[in-house]
């Protein structure tokens, strides 16, 4: 259902594009649909998004892990690390996810990333909006996206993280820097490694750019599309302190 939707989805928007009309015009033929549900859309709340799964997006709020950014549930004592990233020794110093990677956010992440889905953009940028106090935490800082090794990047056409940066800059007016990291290692897919193997598998996976330069007093944002384990994060995070980078923090859509 999910994966037959996310075509559908897709296909409406290269008619529209295709044959020119704007999206009211083609939406009274071809009424958006559910990227979760299948269901027509039936609210404003996002584009692709019907109101009933947009109920069930768990957008995080505070009291939250001050370095995964995951949220404690109940009364807390501390924010600091929770079970997600105790082991993690990170080197940036706080990290924040928008939302649960699950539901809806989940969906429209993978039809983003792997179904060429670029509609999915508008609605990931509008959760963002939803974050209380996330134009706080991006304010003076720059966004540097995870990069993808350039085989993997001929592959998908794009980097998801660089446009989910580019997205967010732009409804939050915060600069982004898609040129400061390499991914110089063409490493395996995350997902089939545990926790220990993903630090060993992003070994020396990225550094600099030859293009790319350092302040030492600017703060730097890492943007991903999910914190899972947080080694990614970490990994970009340990060059960019290796180069001088003194402020460094993390965003994700999802956590998961």
């Amino acid at each position: 259902m999910v994966t037959h939707t996310h075509n559908t989805v897709t296909r409406m928007n290269l008619i529209r594009k295709a044959l020119g009309f704007g999206a009211g015009v083609l939406d009274v033929a071809f009424p958006p649909s559910c990227v979760s549900c299948g269901d027509m859309v039936d609210g404003t709340a996002l584009p692709h998004v019907c109101d009933r799964c947009f109920a069930k997006i768990h957008i995080v709020e505070d009291p939250r892990c001050l370095t995964c950014g995951y949220p404690f549930f109940g009364a807390v004592e501390s924010h600091g690390d929770c079970q997600h990233c105790s082991r993690l020794r990170p080197r940036f110093s706080r990290g924040w996810s928008i939302s649960l990677f699950r539901g809806s956010v989940r969906d429209l992440v993978y039809a983003l990333k792997y179904e060429n889905a670029l509609w999915a953009l508008d609605d990931l940028a509008k959760i963002a909006e939803y974050a209380e106090g996330l134009v706080d935490y991006l304010e003076d800082a720059i966004l540097v996206p995870v990069p993808l090794h350039a085989r993997k990047l001929r592959e998908r056409g794009y980097n998801q993280s660089e446009l989910v940066a580019r997205e967010i800059g732009k409804r939050f007016n915060c600069a982004t820097s898609t040129c400061l990291l390499d991914r110089t290692v063409d490493t395996p897919s995350q997902t089939q490694f545990n926790r220990k193997d993903r630090y060993r598998n992003l070994r020396n996976a990225f550094s600099i750019s030859p293009k790319g330069t350092i302040e030492p007093l600017q703060r730097y944002i890492l943007v991903d599309d999910v914190f899972t384990t947080g080694s990614t994060l970490n990994a970009c995070a340990s060059v960019l302190r290796k180069a001088g980078a003194k402020r460094v923090d993390v965003l994700t859509i999802g956590h998961g």
